[in-house]
């Protein structure tokens, strides 16, 4: 099962404008500007790096709850726990290098997002920045920390800046990218589970390139993500994933071609609905016989492999990904003596959107798909 948890502030931190705030940019930025490059008609001659911070703040809190209460199970890296995705989507990228590394950390002290965009006039500095985690006003600066901003790679010292964060083998996590898109789906398992049971103070996360990528004088790329004031289904999300598949004894169905049918499906759901989806299904060209019952009701189920994931109906992106492999049973298809079914939780989507369902029935060397099923979300 899917949970989806969306952020609550998030901003980038400029090293090239250390007092800016952006903390409600619609776009957050992993940009550098290597020495050398062409920066506004100028050569520069230093480098100039972006980092993100990202806060999920009291959505934490309703994680935890859900945890203690058992409706999802304590976070981990292995069966039956929980899985914890960091999700962002590219909105562009440009001359990025075919392999590269991002990075996560949990930041080791408060910042407030701010007001700001990164194009104001005159340049808004209320609100964290390169040089501060407060406004330019307040004064409070980025401790040393784990982090800092002094470009000894190429012999420039600057100020301290750019965010602190803790360091250590279960407080980090990355992603590793190779000729692939460079939307961010990283496992932070580890982090959030130090937030969940206290162990550091929950300020979000900083995303970042390797060092080795920040302080050298070459050329790395840009990458741009929506923020959560991008107006779209991208924003920056956190994704809890866990098996709640369940099987009952009905037996699968054993016809090659098959028509699964929704005995249930709404065209309307409440945000603050859990939704129970009941499936049905029967052959596509029933064996001819008498009768005194129709053929939709059936004591079979889907192929036991079967899954499902859910797609934006107007974008055609994906919401809740299938199961990626035979073994992963995060979006399977359950079972009881009823027939199959699967539960969602509505507030894991934008209201005043259509979503469509797409079930993937899989047999060894056999995999179909199927997707005339939709439904709307909707505000209370």
């Amino acid at each position: 099962m899917y949970r989806i948890f969306y952020a609550e502030r998030d901003t980038t931190l400029y090293e090239r404008f250390p007092e800016l705030n952006s903390g409600i940019d619609q776009i957050l930025e992993l940009t550098k500007n290597a020495s050398g490059s062409r920066v506004d008609d100028l050569v520069r001659g230093e480098t100039f790096n972006t980092r993100i911070l990202i806060d999920f703040g009291s959505e934490l809190t309703v994680l935890k709850n859900a945890i203690s209460n058992g409706t999802i199970p304590p976070l981990g890296n292995s069966f039956p726990s929980a899985s914890a995705i960091l999700t962002l989507r590219a909105s562009d990228a440009t001359d990025v290098l075919q392999q590269y590394t991002l990075e996560a950390y949990p930041v080791s002290q408060s910042w407030f997002n701010g007001q700001g965009y990164r194009n104001d006039i005159p340049t808004n500095t209320d609100g964290a920045s390169w040089f501060y985690r407060d406004s330019r006003d307040q004064g409070t600066r980025w401790n040393t920390g784990s982090a800092h901003s002094a470009n000894d790679g190429v012999g420039v010292t600057r100020p301290l800046g750019g965010g602190t964060w803790i360091t250590g083998s279960t407080y980090e996590a990355s992603q590793s990218f190779e000729n692939e898109s460079p939307d961010i789906r990283m496992n932070v398992t580890d982090i959030v589970k130090h937030w969940i049971d206290e162990d550091i103070t929950n300020n979000g996360f900083i995303i970042k390139r390797s060092r080795t990528d920040e302080i050298s004088g070459e050329p790395v790329g840009d990458i741009k993500f929506f923020g959560r004031e991008s107006h779209t289904i991208f924003v920056p999300k956190l994704e809890i994933t866990f098996d709640d598949h369940t099987t009952g004894s009905l037996s699968e169905i054993t016809d090659e071609l098959i028509v699964p049918y929704f005995k249930n499906i709404k065209s309307e759901y409440r945000r603050s609905e859990i939704a129970r989806f009941r499936i049905g299904v029967r052959a596509e060209f029933p064996t001819r016989s008498y009768s005194t019952s129709s053929f939709y009701i059936t004591d079979q189920i889907l192929p036991v492999s079967s899954s499902y994931a859910i797609f934006d109906y107007e974008t055609n992106e994906s919401m809740i990904p299938f199961t990626n492999n035979w073994t992963d049973s995060t979006t399977k298809i359950s079972s009881d003596d009823n027939g199959n079914y699967f539960d969602l939780r509505m507030d894991a989507f934008l209201p005043e959107r259509y979503y469509k369902i797409i079930l993937k029935c899989e047999r060894t060397n056999d995999i179909r798909m199927f997707d005339e099923f939709y439904f709307k979300v909707v505000n209370e």
